[in-house]
């Protein structure tokens, strides 16, 4: 089975999105916006949408 680029990009645990502390992630979450929260922890506002999702899956 191929794999495409955005599906190694979250099975591949040298991810930026991995590399995020979810606990702090969290915390900013409730009180800040996506553009906030991409610039504290130096990612785009895209994957910023994409781990939100992520976490609401978990």
């Amino acid at each position: 089975m191929r794999s495409g680029h955005q599906q190694e990009r979250f099975t591949n645990p040298n991810s930026k999105l991995l590399g995020v502390n979810l606990h702090r992630f969290t915390e900013l979450e409730q009180n800040a916006d996506n553009y906030e929260i991409a610039t504290e922890f130096g990612l785009s506002l895209k994957e910023v949408k994409s781990l939100k999702k992520r976490i609401e899956r978990g």
